[in-house]
């Protein structure tokens, strides 16, 4: 922990006092902040036996970016311009996994960021695994809270955005890390702004079979799963329509495909997961 701090400050200091890298709507401005409420109503599918459909009805949007420091919904980084298209940023924030198994789980709520899976991913195959009985998230140990600290790089390009960030468990909570890769594409249109946006995650062994295997720990049963790493592709449709300065239709559409190291969990009951929402946004701020 002590060293993500030394090599944020590191980079608040090497940051330049200019303007931001970013020259379209799609990047906050330096020293530019918002704080919105989405009303309506959506909602996130569980993927776990025992997990309940997240309800998705008052969401809160906030984010400030300054000189050189941000926090957007829940990230948090310094960030280092290196060309007017290029930046580079060192992030932190909670690791998302446990929402699927709590409910009031802050990231459950700040973090409905939008992703398409990237062209290609390995294709590998995975040996069958044995059958196993369902198991429930009431059957298992409690999953750990964790916090992950990062690299992250953005590119920007007239109605293009590409990012690539990878995280490091820094709690030791997990020991793991995990990674993604995306890309963007945005245009106006009529009806609104529309984007339509990529996304590949990656895994480690170490975050799923944290989260997702089944260990001597869990010891209500004799079966166990030992996860492997995994690769999840998701695509995204975002969509905005301004009816005032302040108030703003909204609606997302997202849909993430998991892989055989996650379904072969017996905690695991689909193969994918779905969120979407429709409502009205105010900006309070």
């Amino acid at each position: 922990m002590r060293y993500f701090i030394l090599l944020l400050l590191s980079i608040i200091s090497l940051s330049p006092r200019a303007e931001s890298a970013c020259d379209h709507d799609n990047c906050a401005d330096n020293s530019h902040y918002m704080f919105s409420l989405s009303l309506g109503y959506g909602q996130r599918s569980n993927p776990l036996y025992g997990g309940p459909e997240l309800p998705l009805v008052l969401l809160p949007d906030f984010y400030y970016y300054g000189d050189n420091w941000f926090f957007d919904n829940g990230k948090l980084g310094a960030t280092l311009p290196l060309t007017p298209e290029w930046q580079l940023s060192l992030v932190s924030q909670l690791n998302p996994e446990k929402g699927y198994f709590k409910k009031w789980f802050s990231s459950n709520y700040t973090t409905l960021g939008i992703g398409l899976p990237m062209p290609s991913y390995p294709n590998y195959t995975v040996a069958k695994q044995p059958e196993m009985e369902p198991v429930t998230i009431q059957q298992v140990s409690k999953r750990p809270t964790a916090f992950d600290a990062g690299l992250q790089a953005d590119w920007f390009k007239q109605s293009w955005q590409a990012q690539a960030v990878i995280w490091q468990d820094i709690s030791s909570s997990y020991h793991g890390q995990h990674a993604s890769a995306s890309l963007a594409k945005s245009w106006q249109h009529f009806s609104g702004t529309w984007q339509l946006t990529g996304r590949l995650y990656w895994k480690s062994a170490k975050l799923i079979n944290t989260y997702y295997g089944i260990s001597h720990e869990d010891t209500y049963q004799t079966q166990q799963y030992q996860a492997k790493a995994s690769w999840q592709p998701e695509i995204s449709l975002q969509w905005r329509h301004s009816l005032s300065e302040r108030t703003t239709l909204v609606g997302l559409l997202r849909y993430l495909y998991l892989d055989t190291a996650m379904t072969q969990s017996p905690l695991i009951r689909s193969d994918h997961i779905t969120t979407w929402f429709f409502g009205i946004n105010y900006r309070l701020l």
